[in-house]
Formats: structure tokens, sequence, C-alpha cells
């Protein structure tokens, strides 16, 4: 390990020790998640999953209590805070271009639970999406004799069909996946080797951000030019991560959504991205609040702007490329997942059809 990511590994076990567990591992960062926990968990334990390793940043919502009582779960505390800055000369010496403790904890938890292994690293409001019948232990297993260190994942954004419905959400102690949610059904990424994945659809957000002329990290003249040449809403918010790693000592987060290492040329990972939610206002107020979001929190308060535009008219979600999320096949066919033409159901024998 790094000295430096020495220096900062102050992480403490809450509950269970499974550091020693063998089984395939998801790690993630989180704060009063409740709200999806049991979908994730029951989600990813479906996919494979067999262990899980969580850093908890202070939560007031009784999340440490429920993943202290789940039997394949370790949960770690540390004395610092998510939007903790590190000392300038250490993010120098890991050429990170950020300098936040969250980047710090990403790698600290591959490394200590995914090194030269694959693992998953996801947030609590993301939900990857394989084949019917595909495992992640099968999935992985196409990749084991390739040079890949991780694999990119497309951030699909869920919505209900209107803002009534989003705000009906509210009153829900646990988010329901089986609610009709819908997406941009339009390819979001591309792959491409030896490159990011370029952008084809900017995404839901930067859809409806353009559509009520609210997307302040774009001046008010070129969301007004875009519109009227009918050219695609500009970037807003990340929608590229790099999900599945094989994490190799040396590697760097960049940021959540950018890490160092070879990418695989083939394979782009849908995730339902659950970021239209019952809490959202909650977590609109307690992120603008304490500022421990880059930029102080700036997309939630464009988002708070948002939703405060479609209320006054119940404005919908839905245009007409939105799509009735029903499975895997929805992204496949969309585009928003590739690779996966030759990698059908697997049956009984372990083969696939």
């Amino acid at each position: 390990m790094h000295p430096v990511l020495q220096k900062y590994d102050d992480l403490e076990i809450v509950s269970r020790d499974l550091t020693n567990a063998s089984g395939f591992t998801l790690s993630a960062l989180v704060h009063n998640e409740k709200h999806f926990l049991p979908p994730f968990l029951t989600h990813y334990r479906k996919l494979g999953v067999q262990r899980f390793v969580f850093i908890d940043d202070r939560s007031t919502d009784g999340t440490a209590a429920y993943l202290s009582a789940q039997p394949d779960v370790t949960l770690l505390k540390s004395h610092r805070k998510y939007g903790d800055k590190i000392e300038a000369k250490d993010a120098q010496a890991l050429s990170l271009p950020i300098s936040r403790m969250e980047v710090m904890w990403r790698m600290l938890l591959v490394e200590k639970f995914g090194l030269n292994q694959w693992s998953l690293h996801l947030d609590a409001d993301e939900f990857l999406d394989l084949p019917e019948g595909l495992s992640i232990q099968d999935f992985t297993a196409k990749l084991d004799d390739t040079v890949d260190e991780f694999v990119w994942g497309a951030m699909i954004d869920m919505y209900p069909a209107t803002v009534s419905d989003l705000a009906e959400m509210a009153g829900d102690p646990v988010i329901d996946l089986d609610k009709p949610w819908y997406f941009d059904g339009q390819q979001h990424l591309r792959i491409r080797e030896g490159k990011t994945p370029k952008m084809r659809h900017a995404g839901s957000r930067a859809r409806l951000l353009r559509k009520f002329d609210l997307n302040q990290k774009r001046s008010w003249i070129e969301t007004k030019a875009r519109k009227l040449l009918r050219l695609p809403s500009s970037r807003y918010n990340a929608i590229r991560k790099p999900v599945l790693l094989r994490w190799r000592s040396g590697q760097i987060f960049q940021s959540a959504h950018d890490v160092s290492g070879a990418a695989s040329p083939h394979f782009l990972l849908p995730i339902r991205h659950y970021k239209f939610n019952g809490p959202i206002h909650d977590r609109i107020h307690r992120v603008t609040m304490t500022g421990g979001h880059p930029g102080g929190g700036a997309e939630y308060k464009d988002l708070a702007r948002l939703l405060a535009a479609m209320s006054e008219k119940d404005e919908s979600f839905l245009y007409v490329k939105s799509v009735r999320y029903t499975g895997f096949e929805d992204f496949r066919r969309t585009g928003n997942a590739t690779g996966f033409n030759n990698m059908g159901v697997i049956n009984r024998s372990g083969r696939s059809t």
C-alpha cells in the first residue's frame, strides 16, 4: 500500500470482521442510506455478491444499526468525514486532481478488500443489471484471461412519470423498485478502446435542466441556442463510472467517475441510478447545508430548482423516448448494455445459451 494511503487509513471495524472471508466483494461509502439498503443488499446477493464492505460516514437514520445486523456485511468507520480535505502534498504524491477524503476512502476499500481480484464498487442508489441468469462470477470469468483492470458502467437515471408521483414516494420508508420506473431510452455512452467512453446522450437531468433553462454549467445563450437548433443537451452530470474493478496496487481513483488502469474495450454495464427518489428533498437540504459535496452541492441546488419548476404545473419526467423499465433487455435494446451478444442465459450445466 502506498505510504500516503497508509497515512489516511484510520478505518475501524464497527461490526463483523470479514477481512479474511472469501467470496465476491462489493464495497461502498454510505451516509443515511436506509431508504435504499434493503433492496440494494437483496439485489446484489442475487447477482452473487457474498461479502459487503461499507464505510459509514456518520449516518443518523439507522443505516449503521441496519448494516451491523447483516451477516455478510463488514461495517467500517473513520474519524474523518467524506468531504474532509487531504493535504496538498499528499494529493500531489498520488497525482490526485481532487483532494477530498472521499477518494482516499474509495482507494482504501478496494486496496484492502479487492486487491488483485474482481470486485464491485458502487453507491447505494446504484443497481447494476446483468442478463437474466448471469451471475457476477459468470461475468468476471469472461474477463479473467484479459488484461482489463476495470469495466465502465453507464449511469442511467431512473424516474417516475410525474413530479407528483415523486412527491408521493416521500412517504415510502424503503424505495419500491416495483413501482413504474422509466429511463431515457437513448444510448448514453459508446465504448472506445483506450479512451473514456464517448457521450451520446447527456441523460435525463441534462435533458430536464435544458427544458427549463436551468443548466447552471452552461450559459443561458448556449442553452437557448441548443434548443433552437435542436442540438443534443449539453453535458451536466457525469454518467460514466468504473464500477467493476480488478484493483492493482498503484491504481488511483481520480474521482468516483474516473480511475487509472486498463478499461475493458468490449463491455459497458448498465446501472440503474435512482437519483429521483422519495427522500430527495431531504437529501438536497442536507447536502446544500453541509457543503460536503463537490462545488458545495451545486448539482443538488440545481435539482432543487428543477423540482420546484416542475412542481408548479405537475410536469412530467417523460418525453418521446422514455422507456418503462422491465429488465436488462431494455438496456441492451437501447444501446446502454454492450458486449453481451454472446453471453446468454447460463443454464444448469454452467454453459451459456
